[in-house]
């Protein structure tokens, strides 16, 4: 796996390790809600990591685009 690719993952596993619970008491659905969380931070910081490469070759445009695309916020 690509060394970046692994720092997401990471960064993502840091983010949302220490969600809590909200009242669910069946680890079932704890372990579901953390997943979809992992998951989707970890895409939204792929889709951010991207539009980045875009800005930083002047290609603003497509940074606008890619965010749009995915609904990441600034």
């Amino acid at each position: 796996m690509n060394e970046r690719i692994k720092q997401l993952a990471e960064k993502s596993l840091q983010t949302i390790n220490n969600i809590s619970s909200k009242g669910i008491t069946d680890q079932r659905a704890f372990n579901q809600v953390w997943f979809e969380h992992y998951n989707q931070k970890f895409a939204e910081l792929i889709v951010r990591e991207c539009a980045n490469v875009a800005a930083n070759h002047d290609a603003l445009d497509i940074y606008e685009e890619i965010r749009e695309h995915f609904g990441v916020e600034e």
